[in-house]
Order: structure tokens, then sequence, then C-alpha cells
């Protein structure tokens, strides 16, 4: 998928291995999202050669750079609130110091990450534009799960609640809490969140396999109705009480509908942006100096 090797950036004035349209894509540009390519690679134990490798994500970048001014032309547009919702995910997720790191060790600033996460955004937007969220039949999704040479598989899971401490012994003190009083499993994550919010969850269903190899290992083992725990998290300590289980088995159609929508969808996605660029790329001027 043409996503996949990144948006293009500002690189400086160096020269250029192609222009598209009059419109340059450096060398700095290109060796950035080889070197993604290849730690990708290299992350999946899969050989390439280097060559092959930097002619395929120069191909994909054209295709980019084509893409990102029809998208112009069309008039898409990504708002700047929403650019930044969009860096306040990722840092979420990685946490700022990790984010920071990062981006110094790939070289790039805050403000081209910033260019780049938009023009990210913008062929996001333009793909969809070349195949709507309609564009997938109720005819098609139920062919793909009848006609699969495999069954859809579900994996166990359980209908759990958790509540949450900073440290092993607050756990323990409150499993002792419990027992002494004679109180039940959602009475004391109702008194906890009473206290400070958020402490305890609410049920809902989660994959065991979600959790730490540990903390899955004891989900699994604890029975419908039971609770246990201190467990240890990454950062914190839990309780758990487990309300239902399902066992792994064949997914019903109305289980897996939405995600066969999905895969269809991706797939005429990839086609149409396929088809368009090999026909965007005839009527374009486009010069390779890349040797």
């Amino acid at each position: 998928m043409l996503l996949a090797a990144g948006i293009l950036i500002s690189a400086g004035c160096s020269k250029p291995v192609a222009t598209v349209n009059g419109k340059k894509i450096e060398k700095a540009t290109l060796d950035l999202h080889l070197n993604e390519k290849v730690q990708e690679h290299k992350l999946q134990n899969v050989t390439i050669e280097k060559d092959r490798l930097r002619e395929s994500v120069l191909q994909e970048l054209i295709g980019e750079r084509l893409m990102l001014d029809e998208a112009a032309t069309q008039g898409i547009k990504v708002s700047d609130e929403d650019v930044s919702k969009q860096i306040d995910t990722i840092k979420k997720s990685n946490g700022d110091e990790q984010f920071s790191k990062a981006l110094q060790k790939k070289g790039i600033t805050p403000d081209a990450f910033k260019k780049r996460t938009r023009e990210k955004m913008l062929l996001a937007k333009f793909v969809e534009s070349l195949a709507k969220e309609d564009s997938v039949s109720e005819e098609e999704v139920s062919a793909y799960y009848k006609d699969s040479q495999k069954p859809f598989m579900k994996p166990s899971r359980v209908f759990m609640k958790m509540m949450e401490f900073a440290s092993e012994a607050e756990a323990k003190a409150t499993v002792e809490v419990m027992k002494k009083n004679k109180i039940d499993f959602d009475d004391m994550a109702k008194q906890l969140n009473e206290k400070s919010k958020n402490a305890a969850s609410d049920y809902g269903w989660v994959s065991p396999d979600f959790f730490s190899p540990s903390m899955a290992k004891a989900i699994k083992n604890l029975k419908a109705g039971r609770h246990g725990g201190p467990y240890k998290g990454q950062k914190s300590f839990f309780l758990i009480k487990v309300k239902e289980k399902e066992d792994e088995g064949i997914a019903k159609f109305d289980e897996v509908k939405d995600n066969i929508r999905n895969i269809l969808l991706s797939q005429k996605r990839q086609a149409a942006v396929a088809h368009w660029i090999e026909q965007k790329k005839k009527a374009s001027k486009i010069e390779i100096y890349l040797k």
C-alpha cells in the first residue's frame, strides 16, 4: 500500500532524485523513507536487495506526490486542529520522551513531522474518495464469508472487571478488607471509584492475551464468577473478577461482517489507488535521476 512508505516532507536543497510535473523529490526524502523500509524488513527478518527497494520506495513517493497534487486540486483539506489531535494521540501512545527520541533518531524536526502528518491525513482522505465507505455491498460481504476457505475464528474472551492499584501492598490490603468485612468485589470496586475516579473499570469483553503472559495465564485460569489477584501489570497491580467466559470457536457471520467489510474496502481502495496512479503517471511529466 502506498501509504505504508510514509509521506513527503521537506528535505532541504539537495539534488533531486526525481521530479513530478516539475516538483522535486529530494534525495534526503528518499533516504529517510528507504531507511524506514530497511528497518521494517529487518524486524520481519526479510532480506531484500537494497537497490530494488530504493526503486520501489521512489515509485511510491512519486505516486504520493501525484495524489497530494490531486488532493489539492480537488480542495481536500485537513484542519490544524485535526493535525494537532493526531499528533497528540501519537504522543500519548508513545510518551512525550519516547516521541522526541524517535524524531531525533530519524532526524525529523517537530515542524517537519507536523507537515508529514498533515500530508498523511490528506492522502488518507484522497484514498477514501476513490472508494467510498458504501462501495462494499452486503452481497459481497456475505459471499466473502461463505466462500472463505478457512472458517473465521473468534478468540477466547472473558467478561471482566478490574481494580487497579499503584502497589502490590495496596492491592493485598484491599483483598484483606474484602475478606474481613465480607465485601463483594463489585461493591469494593464502587467504593474505590467513589474515592478515586477510574480506580476500577466497568465490565467488558476482552481477550486475555491482551495482557502480559503472566496476567493472561491467571485470567484464563479464573472460573466464571470468581475473582483473583493481585496480578502484576506493566506499571500497576490488579484485582480481577471474571463474570463470563467464552471459548475459542468459529465466529458467526454477524460477529465478523464488519471486519470483512473493512477487508474488502481496503482491497478496493488499494486497487483503486494502483489504477489511478498508473493512469496519472501516463499523463504526467516524471523525470528520474536516480543512479
